[in-house]
């Protein structure tokens, strides 16, 4: 899609999301169908401009967990015979969980033809797409979530790619999709290489340390120093050099500061967990994101705090919880939730 046409359609979501009238629909969503009736089907028809004589299926089964001929809420056809998307939907307000998850999967699981899978509450939408490389599954985490509440620019250029437009492409979405997931696995990636240094690595560092001409001994005691401590010394100073050049665009703020003393403290509470435990335990500023992790992993990932200028949140094992604020009255309230989180991953 070119620029100016995406300008276009972007400037296009932007007047329909703000004569939507999404409070009220949502003070009137008190059931799922409701919820489908009053915001999520709108949102597709009024916001995205898909028709709702041919683009959507109603009559579409997948079989789940051994029992057949059960309907998917809405399978999403774009004028064809078989769906493209399936979308999962949940009463305005729910928490999205896992086990919400784990149905929206084995729908797009059991219908060969669908590309993308949603799961929704008519407030946040999460796009998903299938992993070929696990029999059709789709991937355990959202490529995308836009939020009706709380958007950007950026989100709405990459919602712009669902309109229904005469450049709609599902081939560029799962091209999208694909990388997006691709550069998720670069802290994995990154772990492997620092876990088990390369010679090529190795002899990068030689060669930044002034060395000339390298030996299979020296290689092996630089090796001996890629370790934790070494390690969490150099991030220190890449946290310093960012701070101080702006360059990355992040600034870690006063009040996620706040919020990692506040969470920690809660978090030591716990009898099960000690003074070298809570060492482990560090916070990694992300854009959109501050996440408190386990050992520097982001596989280990206590929760993440979503702080913006309209609303916050708290993220705990997929489960999202709206927040006041980032004070001790309010992280408390999920006292037990972070606890749990972080024996989880302190094991």
């Amino acid at each position: 899609m070119d620029s100016k046409r995406l300008k276009q359609i972007v400037n296009q979501l932007k007047r329909s999301l703000e004569k939507f009238g999404f409070d009220q629909r949502f003070t009137n969503s008190n059931d799922e169908t409701q919820t489908r009736d009053f915001l999520i089907h709108p949102f597709f028809e009024e916001i995205m401009g898909y028709n709702k004589m041919t683009d959507f299926s109603h009559e579409i089964l997948a079989d789940v967990g051994g029992k057949r001929a059960r309907k998917v809420d809405i399978a999403i056809t774009l004028g064809g015979k078989k769906p493209l998307i399936l979308v999962e939907c949940k009463k305005a307000g729910t928490n999205l969980n896992d086990n919400h998850f784990r149905q929206l999967n084995e729908y797009c699981r059991n219908t060969t033809s669908s590309k993308v899978g949603i799961l929704t509450d008519g407030v946040k939408y999460h796009f998903y797409s299938q992993n070929k490389s696990e029999n059709n599954n789709l991937y355990d985490h959202p490529f995308f979530t836009f939020n009706m509440e709380d958007y950007g620019t950026s989100d709405l250029e990459m919602l712009a790619l669902f309109c229904r437009t005469d450049q709609f492409e599902m081939n560029t979405i799962i091209e999208e999709a694909e990388e997006i997931y691709f550069l998720s696995r670069f802290d994995d990636a990154l772990f492997e290489l620092l876990k088990t240094p390369t010679d090529n690595l190795l002899k990068e560092i030689y060669v930044k340390m002034g060395g000339k001409r390298s030996t299979e001994r020296i290689l092996s005691q630089i090796k001996d120093l890629v370790n934790s401590t070494s390690l969490k010394t150099a991030l220190e100073k890449v946290i310093q050099h960012e701070v101080s050049s702006s360059n990355s665009g992040i600034i870690t703020t006063e009040e996620e500061i706040k919020a990692f003393n506040v969470i920690k403290t809660i978090i030591a509470l716990s009898s099960k967990i000690n003074n070298k435990d809570l060492e482990r335990v560090s916070f990694r500023d992300l854009k959109g994101s501050f996440t408190i992790l386990v050992d520097e992993n982001q596989n280990k990932k206590i929760c993440a705090l979503i702080l913006k200028e309209r609303s916050k949140s708290i993220v705990i094992n997929s489960s999202t919880y709206n927040l006041q604020d980032t004070t001790v009255v309010s992280l408390t309230k999920f006292k037990k939730e972070l606890i749990d989180s972080a024996i989880s991953k302190l094991g």
